[in-house]
């Protein structure tokens, strides 16, 4: 598992639920910024956030963390 990985996983599901990165962390409790920070692998998560993103995204941790996306969707 890579924070990257994690990241582009959050990134795509973000996107095909057609929500921002604003709308996503207003759901989980942190700042856009931040949201950009784990998307793009520079920033890892932590379980709390990872948990609240999983169910602002209709997923599950565990979906967030695989290694292959396309497989999850």
């Amino acid at each position: 598992m890579s924070w990257e990985n994690v990241g582009k996983n959050i990134r795509l599901r973000r996107i095909a639920k057609r929500m921002t990165q604003e709308q996503l962390a207003k759901k989980a409790a942190v700042s856009a910024t931040m949201i950009s920070y784990i998307e793009t692998g520079v920033k890892s998560i932590s379980v709390k956030t990872l948990y609240l993103m999983s169910k602002a995204l209709d997923c599950t941790t565990d979906d967030l963390l695989k290694e292959n996306e396309k497989n999850a969707i």
